[in-house]
Order: C-alpha cells, then sequence, then structure tokens
C-alpha cells in the first residue's frame, strides 16, 4: 500500500461499471483496503461497496443482498459487522465453522484471516444450507503498538486505568451482560472491560462485606456492584445467612434467541431472620445456545456454574439525591492519586459494551445544568437542548445511540401546563426532591408522568425533571437574562418503562431492556418500597 496515496471513498451507488466488471476483491484487498481502514478511521475508504449491518441477527435470506447485484456476482454480498459469540441469528439459525482459519498474506507478512462458515436453519441443525461465508478478520499485531485507544486493539480494558466522561458509568443490558461478559469468560476469550469484578466467593461472605474497591466505586453507581462467582448450593453465607428467589428465572434474549436467564434474589441476614434491603441479580448462560463441538468436561463445568451476580442495597430511607461519603470519599482519593489514566472518549464508549450515559442527581445540576446557566463549558455533549414540551415522548430526538427502552437528558425551558402540540401533557406525581451536595441544596427534581392526548389512563413515559436552587444566585440576580435563565432552565430525564411481564412477541424489545435503574432513583414511587421486586425492571 502506498501510504501517500489519499483515494477519497467513491459511492458505488454512482458508478456506472462497464459490462462484465464486478466488485470481487482479493482477501489481501478485504483486509487491508477495507477492514484495517474501517477499524482505525484513519483513512477512507476506496468505494461504499461494503456495507455495515448487524449481520448475524439475520438469516442470509433475509440480508439485502439483492441490492448488490448490479456490481456483486449473483447472489453475492460484502457487510461490516462485528461478530458475536455463537454467531446464531434471530430466528436461532446458526453459522457453524467449515475448515480452519487461512492467514491472508501480503508481501510475506499475515495481515489477517479468514475462516469459512455453513448455515444451519433453526429448525434443522443438522443438515445445512445452501449458504456459505467468508469471515474476514484482520492480524490484531497489524494495529501500531503505540496506539493510544486500546480499545482498537480488542483487548480487555482495565477499569481502573481509564478516566471516563463525566456521567458514564457501568450500566450493561441484560443482553450485554451474558453476550459480551459472561460468554466470553466461559469461552476465555479477552473481555470488554474488567468492569467486572474477578471471582469472588460471593456465596460464602455476606453482601456487606463484598470488597468493591474504590476504583470501581468509580464507574459503579451508588452501593452496586458486579462479580464472577460460582453458583453453590442453596446460596447460603459462612455467617448463616442466605439468598432467596423473588420471582421466576426469566429468559435474556438475543435478538429471538434465549442465550440466558436471570433470576432476582433477596438477601436473608441470619442474625435478624428476616429479609434485608439486599437484592441481587443472577445470570447465567442459556447451554442449549452453546455448540461445544467435543465433550469437555472443565467447558461443561463452567458453563453450568460460572454466573455473573448484581448486587445492590436499596434504601428507602436514605435520600438518594445526596452524594454518598463513599463516592466522595474516592473523587477526593482519584484527585489525590498520581496515577496515570487512560482517557476514554464519548466516542470510543460505543465500542465498550455496558458503560452508558448515568448521572448522578449532584451531577446533573453542578456539572452540567449551572454550567449550562452560566454559559460555561460542558464536561461533555451529551445532554442536547431541544424544545422539549412540545413533542410527545415517542418522537424525541433520542438518536441512534439511545438503547430502547430510552433513556436521555435533554435541556429545555420550561413551560405553563408541560402541554405537547398534540395536547399530551406531562403530569406530576410526587412531591419535589431536594438534590444536596454535601450541606447544600443545590437543586431540585420533579417526578412526572406522561399521558397522551386524550387518555385517562398514564402511559409508560416517565421523567424527572430538573431545576436549580435559585438560592445559589443570589449575588447574580440582579441581571434580569440571567434571573430568566435560573427560572426556566431545566434538564429533563425522560425513561420508558416496559411492562415487566415477558412475552415472546416482545423478545426483541426485551433484548436490550435496561438491567438497572437509572442512577438519579427509581422511576416509580411505589417501587421504592417493594424489596422483593428486582430494580431490573425498572
Amino acid at each position: 500500500m502506498d501510504s501517500n496515496n489519499q483515494i477519497m471513498t467513491i459511492s458505488i451507488e454512482d458508478l456506472k461499471i462497464p459490462v462484465g466488471y464486478r466488485f470481487a476483491p482479493k482477501d489481501s484487498t478485504v483486509i487491508t483496503l477495507y477492514l484495517i481502514r474501517k477499524i482505525l478511521k484513519i483513512r477512507p475508504l476506496p468505494t461504499t461497496a461494503i456495507k455495515d449491518t448487524v449481520f448475524y441477527n439475520f438469516d442470509p435470506d433475509q440480508l439485502p443482498i439483492n441490492e448488490f447485484s448490479a456490481y456483486c456476482r449473483h447472489n453475492e454480498a460484502y457487510f461490516f459487522t462485528r461478530v458475536v459469540p455463537g454467531r446464531s441469528t434471530m430466528s436461532g439459525g446458526q453459522w457453524k465453522v467449515s475448515g480452519p482459519d487461512v492467514p491472508v498474506m501480503v508481501v510475506g507478512q499475515v495481515v489477517g484471516f479468514k475462516t469459512c462458515f455453513v448455515f444451519y436453519s433453526a429448525g434443522d441443525q443438522k443438515n445445512s444450507t445452501n449458504w456459505t461465508m467468508f469471515e474476514y478478520r484482520v492480524n490484531p499485531a497489524l494495529i501500531p503498538a503505540n496506539s493510544t485507544n486500546e480499545i482498537l486493539k480488542s483487548k480487555t480494558i482495565s477499569i481502573e486505568d481509564v478516566k471516563l466522561p463525566l456521567g458514564f458509568r457501568f450500566v450493561p443490558t441484560h443482553t450485554e451482560l451474558i453476550r459480551h461478559y459472561l460468554n466470553k469468560k466461559i469461552w476465555d476469550e479477552p473481555l470488554p472491560s474488567t468492569a467486572i469484578m474477578e471471582y469472588i466467593d460471593f456465596y460464602d461472605i455476606d453482601p456487606d462485606q463484598l470488597p468493591i474497591s474504590d476504583q470501581f466505586l468509580a464507574y459503579y453507581r451508588d452501593k452496586e456492584g458486579y462479580g464472577f462467582t460460582q453458583v453453590v448450593p442453596g446460596r447460603t453465607t459462612k455467617s448463616g445467612g442466605h439468598w432467596k428467589a423473588s420471582g421466576q428465572e426469566v429468559p435474556v434474549m438475543g435478538g429471538y434467541a434465549v442465550i440466558g436467564f436471570k433470576t432476582n434474589f433477596v438477601y436473608y441476614s441470619a442474625r435478624e431472620e428476616r429479609i434485608t434491603n439486599w437484592t441481587m441479580c443472577q445470570y447465567r448462560v442459556n447451554p442449549d445456545h452453546i455448540a461445544i463441538a467435543a465433550p469437555n468436561v472443565t467447558l461443561k463445568r463452567k458453563i453450568d456454574t460460572l454466573v455473573i451476580c448484581k448486587v445492590k442495597y436499596k434504601n428507602d430511607a436514605e435520600n438518594s439525591s445526596s452524594e454518598s461519603d463513599s463516592s466522595e470519599k474516592n473523587k477526593n482519593k482519584m484527585d489525590w492519586n498520581n496515577h496515570t489514566f487512560q482517557t476514554i472518549s464519548t466516542e470510543d464508549l460505543e465500542s465498550l459494551p455496558g458503560f452508558r450515559f448515568r448521572l448522578k442527581d449532584p451531577e446533573v445540576i453542578r456539572d452540567y445544568l449551572i454550567n449550562k446557566i452560566l454559559n460555561r463549558p460542558l464536561p461533555t455533549n451529551t445532554i442536547k437542548d431541544i424544545v422539549f414540551y412540545d413533542i410527545d415522548p415517542e418522537l424525541l430526538p433520542f438518536g441512534d445511540d439511545v438503547e430502547y427502552p430510552a433513556d436521555a437528558y435533554f435541556f429545555t425551558q420550561v413551560v405553563e401546563g408541560r402541554t405537547t402540540r398534540t395536547g399530551g401533557h406531562w403530569k406530576a406525581s410526587g412531591p419535589d426532591v431536594s438534590i444536596m451536595h454535601g450541606d447544600q441544596v443545590i437543586g431540585f427534581k420533579s417526578y412526572f408522568v406522561f399521558y397522551s392526548a386524550g387518555e385517562e389512563k398514564s402511559s409508560n413515559w416517565t421523567m424527572y425533571e430538573y431545576r436549580v436552587n435559585p438560592g445559589l444566585f443570589t449575588a447574580e440576580s440582579t441581571n434580569e437574562t440571567l434571573k430568566s435563565k435560573i427560572d426556566t432552565s431545566v434538564i429533563c430525564n425522560v425513561h420508558y418503562k416496559e411492562d415487566e411481564r415477558f412475552s415472546p412477541s416482545q423478545s426483541v424489545q426485551n433484548e436490550e431492556t435496561m438491567g438497572n435503574e437509572t442512577d438519579t432513583s427509581s422511576r416509580s414511587q411505589s417501587d421504592q418500597s417493594e424489596i422483593s421486586k428486582s430494580d431490573d425492571q425498572s
């Protein structure tokens, strides 16, 4: 490749290709001119002949192959995609390997590998179909050793060495926990990050003794933690306490396929012999979804016993809108530490499963709303400025990076009645809650539910509206423009709360249901007192 040859991307749809010419690249071309450039994003692609798609979600006969007929050979197409464990489609079909990896060479150097696969339909896993596929991947050794973007190297990111943009925390979906963490742990593949604590004797110790270090507190929400562990009979701790199931096992969907299961538990203390405020969600893989080519006792034992546990302490009496001592202590410790951090941008976080923008209440007020009012720089550009109350919630500009069910933050100006153009309205549901920073009230939040026009029953859309405490600005209140902004500027955190009942017809939506509450608090006032219900359903 000539590094000085600046090629601009040519739209394949705008080309008039002479008769007889087809897009039939060599293996080396696929790797060097397309895949490597796509990964590094430092040079344009030669053409748009290779399309982006979520390839492994679809059976091959559902792929838009006809769109390639003008420039590819008959029934042939090329796609960029991300590989998924098992390579199973939404229907339950599967691509199975049909031969060894083949090195792709350029001038004696291995630039990548290709592997042949054949497709097996969901209803017939014994007989292959006529669909075949070559999967190309780059040789990781080609990525520059001095690259500062560790994510591009597909190596495990050490959570202790990462400094996330303000507001981003480890809030994985059920599907991400199974697909990107538990599956890879079972297969001994590199994990996306070390955000889930390594093997701990989870069932040996009481939850208030779990070894959640200061580094993890920076990326978890308050009184929450994730860990890999082995299931033990009875789930009884050494002190005599035990975890008791508080509901049926629920499937975790990957498209239309069941890739795992989750079960909610509550903790009973041996000392008090009653339910505590500790809750836990246990995730395990679906053994039927993991194809094992040959009997492997060690692998089978890991499939049967290895789980991820998410533990959380739900304290209804505690003011959830104040910063905990642990998080403040951790922040101070980080400020004094001379450790060199790797800075991760918001763009890079799109490639790191499990991390999402989830602000704590004080951060909403202190780091975003006050800075917005005073025209100061914001930590990130994640919160968009819109005319929020003009629009019904399902029409809000969530963007491609916000997964269903939607959960997002918006800057806006409050309006009287909080009524949308269609006649729908946001109705208050509960008193204002003070937001504390230390001993100081820095703002307030109010909880609202949305009623569509003409409907007497509330919808599944809920919202927290954040406003600043005007008392913080007494010295500057003589400025009428600033006073108006203080009185009307708010941040709205809108959320769609899915129904708790599982239905196969909702499997695509349930696939990415958030495995956690938002940081600000529970979305329903009644949920806060129901310890037996998992926070995973809110």
